[in-house]
């Protein structure tokens, strides 16, 4: 067997096993959207359920995982039926590049869940409308991608959840 056939299978193995490495680190939290309540009065609570499901810990945003209110457009919001987004109207705060204090610690196999009240920060029209809200972000593995010298974040998402809101 020559040098580049024996080669071959290596350099497969070594994809196989890199991608196999990178798909487990991209599952390794799942993050879930649900009502905590029927939303009414001007308020939808939604809770969020994180789930570290690997053998390490993980940083999750607090944004999403402790804050009591929204301080920028965190959530993707859409009308379920248009497809149109539903405008972000909370606050907006500037901030500093992002330090290990932005971030919560989830042990591996820990469930954390959190609920944040996202109606007064969205321009949810008047009547009765269904909605869906998902989220695309970042979890960390290591918190030395915050200082600029570690790997980027691994994407963390929710799948779109839908509920029909009257106001």
């Amino acid at each position: 067997m020559n040098g580049k056939a024996m080669l071959a299978p290596l350099l497969a193995a070594a994809a196989l096993g890199g991608g196999t490495a990178r798909g487990e680190a991209l599952d390794q939290v799942q993050m879930l959207l649900a009502l905590d309540a029927p939303p009414a009065d001007g308020h939808v609570r939604l809770r969020i359920e994180l789930t570290n499901r690997g053998k390490t810990p993980v940083l999750v945003p607090r944004a999403i995982a402790a804050m009591d209110r929204l301080l920028g457009n965190v959530f993707i919001v859409k009308d379920a039926v248009t497809g149109e987004t539903v405008q972000y109207e909370g606050p907006m705060v500037k901030r500093g590049p992002l330090t290990a204090a932005d971030y919560l610690a989830l042990q591996p196999g820990q469930r954390h869940q959190h609920v944040i009240d996202i109606g007064p920060a969205y321009g949810f029209r008047p009547g009765t409308h269904t909605y869906s809200v998902s989220y695309a972000g970042h979890y960390l593995t290591d918190a030395k991608a915050l200082a600029g010298t570690g790997a980027p974040g691994i994407p963390l998402t929710a799948p779109p959840f839908t509920f029909t809101y009257t106001r």
